[in-house]
Parts: structure tokens; C-alpha cells; sequence
């Protein structure tokens, strides 16, 4: 039996239901999730939508996103579904989950990325690494199950797919992915507020922290890297929040003699987190985060190190 009718028999023999996204949510995580959760809904089910980390201010516009939970109890759900996690560890959530499998509780993977560890742990594998987004095959299995797309689950797709295809200019934007697109918007997906959002949005203290981060980006002619970083005084200095940094490291992957953009963003409590980005089909920035313990796709990846970034006599390193 394929992974889709396993998903299927699973959600059509059980009412009480546990969504998990990854840390740091983007709007592939979050678009999954918050669509996934209407349909089931829709179904007459009981649904919990959880994450780690606080969805980040430009998909605070997104449909229920203010119902999504930081944390979870670990009640009576009958089943949990994991979206858009890549890797057991970036759940946030990984010593639980190991205790619901060990009470036989199904554990569902939906996802599209390379290279995926939770088949380890899970009951429901369902992953197709050719799909745009998770938020496509969200989109494909509610359709598969007869569901009706609404407005909202329609915006909560389409915010995923716009994410994860760099706003329709990565080379994973297929015909397929704008097919999809179509029909969304011809479903009430509000793509307005999605590019004003996610694109548009930029308020002073970005900005100002922005610049602080051009101000020391340095690009390798010889290797083809382009870096910056932004530290936890930056944030404290500018007033900006977290949630500022993201798209900074999309903007340093815009210098067209770059092959891969590398931003460090030092939390301030020990941890280093680096986000990496490309648009060269021969590298592969997933393998380079998995050096460090990291992972995500081939043109957009990620890693957590610990450590602190000091300067000295105008020059950075790290300690």
C-alpha cells in the first residue's frame, strides 16, 4: 500500500489529531500546517497545530496562524502528522515523539526534502523530494481525499509555494507549480497579501539592521562566497526583532557573481545560526549544512553551531 493510502485510511480511522511543524517556521512550514489543519477540521476532527518557535511577523496575516501552540500536552491524540521537518532534531520536539512511538502512536512525515532521517521513527513515510513545497503536497492530498480547498487553505498553500519558490524564481518554479498557482488563486488565494507581506515588508529597524549586515558583507572572487553576519548587539543597537533578519540572507545570494550566500546570526546565548543559500544547480548548500549538523534543501539549507561572534581590530571570528 502506497504512503498516500496509509495517510489516508489513518486520518479516515481516527478523530483526534497532532500537527507538528519545524523550529524557526517559515511559510512552507506554516502554510502546510495551517492548510492541513482546515481540512482536517473540515472533517469533523479534533486538531492541535504545534511548533517550537513563534511564527515570525510577516505570516502573522496568515488564516488561524494565531491558533498554532508553542507547545503541546501529550493527551489523547490518536495521531501526529510532521510537516516540512527535514530531520527528526529540527521538530523541537524529539524526546516526545520518541515516547508517543513507543506507545504505538502513529507518527505521519510529510515533506519534500533530499534527505529526510525521520523514516527511522515514523509509521507514514510520505515524502516526494521533486515537489516545490510541502505546501504542494498539502494541496495534492486534500484534493487526493475530496476535500474542497477554501479561501483560507488556498492563501496558506499558496504563501507556501511563493515561500519556497523564492517568490516563482527558483528553478523549481515547474509548470506544474503555476498550474497549481492558477487554481489557487481561482480558489480565493489571496496572493496580494502574500507578496505584500513576504516581499514588501520592510519596516525601519530591518532596515537599519540590514544595513549594519551590507555594511560588512564580503564576497571571495576566488571561491564565489558571499558572507555577512548580524550579531545580538545589532538587534539590541537597531530594536529590531529576529523575525528582521530573514530575507537578509536571500538579498546577499543577489550579487550575480555569487554561487553561495552564507549569513551567521549570533543569538546572543552561545548558538550561531547559519543560513545558506544558492542558486548554482551544480552545489549543493544542504550538504554543506549537514557538515554542522544541519540540513534543508539543494538551494536553501541551514545549521545551528554553538559558539559567539567577537570582533577584533575591525575583523570578526568566531569563539
Amino acid at each position: 500500500m502506497g504512503s498516500f493510502n496509509k495517510l489516508k485510511n489513518i486520518v479516515e480511522a481516527n478523530n483526534n489529531f497532532l500537527l507538528i511543524g519545524h523550529e524557526s517556521p517559515d511559510g512552507d512550514c506554516l502554510g502546510s500546517l495551517l492548510a492541513f489543519s482546515e481540512f482536517l477540521k473540515s472533517q469533523g476532527k479534533e486538531v492541535v497545530v504545534a511548533c517550537r518557535d513563534k511564527a515570525p511577523t510577516v505570516f502573522r496575516f496568515l488564516p488561524g496562524v494565531e491558533d498554532i501552540k508553542n507547545d503541546f500536552l501529550m493527551g489523547s491524540h490518536e495521531a501526529i502528522f510532521l510537516l516540512d521537518n527535514g530531520d527528526f532534531r529540527r521538530t523541537g520536539f524529539s524526546e516526545r515523539l520518541r515516547e508517543l512511538n513507543k506507545k504505538k502512536v502513529p507518527i505521519i512525515n510529510i515533506d519534500h526534502h533530499q534527505k529526510n532521517d525521520l523514516w527511522k521513527i515514523v509509521n507514514v513515510n510520505h515524502v516526494n523530494d521533486e515537489a516545490s513545497s510541502t505546501s504542494e503536497l498539502v494541496y495534492d492530498i486534500i484534493l487526493g481525499m475530496g476535500g474542497e480547498i477554501t479561501s483560507r487553505m488556498a492563501t496558506s498553500i499558496l504563501c507556501g509555494i511563493y515561500t519556497d519558490t523564492g517568490g516563482f524564481q527558483h528553478v523549481n518554479t515547474k509548470e506544474r507549480v503555476l498550474e497549481i498557482t492558477a487554481d489557487l488563486l481561482g480558489k480565493g488565494a489571496r496572493l496580494k497579501d502574500i507578496t505584500k507581506n513576504l516581499s514588501s515588508f520592510r519596516s525601519t529597524a530591518m532596515l537599519r539592521l540590514w544595513g549594519m549586515a551590507l555594511s560588512r558583507l564580503k564576497f571571495d572572487s576566488k571561491t564565489g562566497i558571499a558572507t555577512s553576519l548580524v550579531t545580538e548587539k545589532d538587534i539590541q543597537k537597531t530594536k529590531a526583532t529576529e523575525d528582521d533578519v530573514s530575507g537578509l540572507v536571500n538579498l546577499i545570494n543577489s550579487i550575480p557573481e555569487s554561487k553561495v550566500a552564507l549569513l551567521l546570526y549570533d543569538y546572543g546565548d552561545g548558538r550561531i545560526k547559519g543560513s545558506l543559500r544558492t542558486e548554482n544547480d551544480d552545489i549543493d548548500v544542504s550538504e554543506m549544512a549537514k557538515e554542522y549538523g544541519g540540513g534543508g534543501h539543494r538551494r536553501a539549507a541551514g545549521f545551528k553551531v554553538e559558539g559567539k561572534i567577537v570582533e577584533e581590530t575591525n575583523r570578526w571570528k568566531i569563539v
